[in-house]
């Protein structure tokens, strides 16, 4: 074990806030916050696995195997005289630059799971990994950054619309029907808002569009009833208002069914999901 750990004899003795490593069976690294209600496990948080490079969890409670060895740092970011350059690393590291609304966390879990002279023999040796890849495991930044699936999350936020539609309440929504079959439909909705406002709206969303129709979509069914819309595409704004023909609100429809394919919907030429005024 390096010659900044310390092995613990007697874990009852242990106080908060100790930076504790556990050896053998697993190796899992982080601050010793209690004893488990238990008494046969050791509660920390920021876990993380320095031979593995890896992050394990925010918290848990670390139950050691017979054959396993608790260490201790000997030194503590409060106590150590060579802290700051160990703060200065991180400080340098690209990520902590590039990512100054998470600087404090990453100060804050530097020195709540690690200890200064352990990061800077990491430095000498050229082996920080063990430091960063846990730190952008931990907050899904570099290349971990999560990849978020917009199309996902464009779907999941029209379905809360039109699943909290009860008693003939009504949306407005404005769509992306391709012509071809090479895309896939989208919808959008900001409630009852008119197709303009919903546009502006829907141009300040990470999943923006260029949308092609626009309509009124409301229930007709009651509740415990199977759902029952009806829809139309006649928004002023992106199509021809109560001109817009049946076969237009069709295709609407069609593609809506393809997202709810639980649920009907009942095309309506014009506005007649909604009316002639204006929605609010």
């Amino acid at each position: 074990m390096d010659e900044y750990y310390e092995p613990v004899e007697n874990a009852d003795q242990l106080t908060p806030h100790t930076v504790i490593r556990r050896s053998g069976s697993r190796h899992q690294q982080g601050r010793f916050i209690k004893h488990h209600a238990d008494g046969t496990g050791l509660v920390v948080m920021n876990v993380f696995d320095p031979v593995n490079h890896e992050f394990v969890a925010e918290a848990g409670v670390i139950k050691p195997d017979p054959a396993d060895q608790i260490f201790r740092l000997r030194k503590h970011f409060s106590e150590d005289p060579v802290s700051e350059q160990a703060r200065q690393i991180l400080r340098k590291w690209i990520l902590f630059r590039e990512h100054i609304e998470l600087q404090q966390e990453f100060l804050e879990t530097l020195e709540c799971s690690y200890g200064p002279e352990q990061i800077l023999s990491w430095h000498r040796q050229e082996t920080l990994q063990a430091l960063f890849v846990p730190l952008q495991q931990k907050y899904k930044i570099g290349k971990f950054k999560e990849k978020i699936d917009w199309d996902k999350v464009r779907a999941e936020e029209f379905a809360k619309h039109i699943n909290a539609l009860y008693e003939g309440k009504h949306i407005t929504y404005v769509a992306f029907i391709p012509t071809d079959t090479n895309h896939q439909p989208m919808f959008y909705s900001y409630g009852t808002k008119p197709h303009l406002e919903t546009v502006k709206q829907l141009e300040r969303e990470a999943f923006a569009f260029k949308p092609t129709h626009g309509g009124h979509l409301k229930i007709i069914s009651a509740r415990g009833e199977p759902k029952k819309f009806v829809v139309d595409a006649g928004s002023n704004d992106l199509g021809r208002g109560i001109y817009t023909s049946l076969a237009t609100a069709e295709m609407v429809a069609h593609a809506l069914q393809m997202f709810f394919p639980d649920y009907e919907f009942v095309p309506l030429a014009g506005r007649q999901a909604y009316g002639v005024q204006q929605s609010y």
